[in-house]
C-alpha cells in the first residue's frame, strides 16, 4: 500500500464538482484557488516525503474550502489530512478524518473523492489485516469508481491484496491485469503502485527474478515522479530479495541507498528498523560503512546542508 497514499493525494488535483450555490473565489493573480493552491502545495511535499510539513498545507487548504463553502474541496482535504495521518502511524486519527471525508463527499454526491477516501480507508485497513472490513469498503468503491480510471485501478489493486493474503494468487494477478488496464493512459503514478505489488506478489510465490524486475520498474517510475520515499520502499524490497539469493554485496548496495533517503526525510523509526541489519550485511561482505553512518547520523539530526523538510 506504500504508494497508495500519493496516488490518491495527487488525485485530489483531479477535477471538483461544485457543491456550493455561488463561483468558487479565486486569486486575483493566477485564478488558482487559494484552497487547491494549499492543497497541490501539500501534495508536492507528501511526494517528497515530508508527511509533517505537508500536514500544513492539507491544514490550510481545509480552512479556505471552509471558508469559501467549497464541500468537495473540504473533503478533499479531509482525505488528505487522514492520509497523513495513516502515513504517521495515528491510526485512530487517520480513521477519524476517513469518515468525515467519506461523509462530507456523500452530501456533495461527489462519487470520486467518496471511492478516493473508501479506498484508502480500505488500504489502512487491510495494514492491520482488517480484511473482512476493507472488503466491504472496496465493494462499495468498485461500485462508484467504474469510470474515474485511475481510482478504479487502485481499488482492484487492493483487492489484490486482499487476494494475496488469502493466497489466491492466481485471482491477484487477474485483478492486477485488470488495474494495469483501468490505469493505462492517466496522468498519474498508478503504474508504480501496481508493479510494486506484483513483486509482493513473486516473492509470495517465491518468484524472486520476476519479483525483482517489478521492483526495479517501480523504482524508475517513482523515480520518474521524484517519489522519494517510494523509491526507499521500492530499494528495500530489492535488498530482501538480494539476501534471499545470497547476493550480500548487492543487498547492501540497495539497503544503504534506501537508509540514506530515509535519513535524509527524518524518517527515524525506518532508519533504524534497518541500521542492524546495513551492519550484519556490511560484516558478511567486510565492507566499511562508517561514511554512511556518519551520514545518516548527522541528517538524522537535522544537520543535512538542505533540511528537506523544514
Amino acid at each position: 500500500m506504500k504508494k497508495s497514499l500519493f496516488l490518491i493525494l495527487a488525485l485530489a488535483l483531479w477535477g471538483m464538482c461544485a457543491c456550493a450555490t455561488s463561483p468558487p473565489v479565486t486569486s486575483p493573480s493566477d485564478g488558482i484557488d487559494d484552497g487547491d493552491r494549499e492543497l497541490k502545495r501539500g501534495i508536492y511535499w507528501y511526494q517528497k516525503g515530508c508527511t509533517r510539513k505537508a500536514m500544513e498545507y492539507f491544514h490550510a487548504a481545509h480552512e479556505h474550502y471552509s471558508l469559501t463553502d467549497q464541500q468537495v474541496g473540504v473533503a478533499r482535504s479531509l482525505n488528505s489530512i487522514a492520509n497523513g495521518y495513516r502515513h504517521a502511524g495515528k491510526t485512530e486519527d487517520a480513521r477519524s478524518f476517513y469518515d468525515a471525508a467519506i461523509a462530507a463527499a456523500r452530501r456533495c454526491d461527489d462519487q470520486r473523492v467518496m471511492a478516493q477516501a473508501l479506498s484508502n480507508k480500505a488500504a489502512m485497513l487491510i495494514e492491520s489485516d482488517d480484511l473482512a472490513g476493507a472488503e466491504v469498503l472496496l465493494d462499495e468503491a468498485q461500485l462508484l469508481s467504474r469510470e474515474t480510471g485511475p481510482v478504479y485501478a487502485m481499488v482492484l489493486n487492493h483487492r489484490a491484496v486482499l487476494l494475496m493474503k488469502a493466497n489466491r494468487t492466481d485471482e491477484a494477478v487477474n485483478l492486477l491485469d485488470q488495474a494495469d488496464s483501468a490505469a493505462a493512459g492517466d496522468r498519474f503514478n498508478a503504474d508504480a503502485t501496481i508493479r510494486f505489488t506484483r513483486g509482493r506478489l513473486m516473492m509470495k510465490t517465491g518468484n524472486y527474478p520476476q519479483a525483482m524486475s517489478h521492483f526495479q520498474q517501480a523504482l524508475e517510475l517513482d523515480r520518474n515522479t521524484g517519489y522519494t520515499r517510494g523509491m526507499a520502499d521500492d530499494l528495500s524490497a530489492m535488498a530482501i530479495i538480494h539476501e534471499q539469493l545470497g547476493e550480500d554485496e548487492a543487498a547492501l548496495d540497495c539497503l544503504d541507498r534506501s537508509i540514506k533517503i530515509h535519513a535524509l526525510l527524518e524518517n527515524r523509526a525506518k532508519v533504524l528498523g534497518n541500521l542492524e541489519r546495513l551492519e550484519s550485511l556490511a560484516q558478511k561482505t567486510g565492507t566499511d560503512v562508517r561514511v554512511t553512518v556518519h551520514f545518516i547520523n548527522q541528517w538524522l539530526a537535522g544537520e543535512a546542508v538542505d533540511v528537506i523538510c523544514r
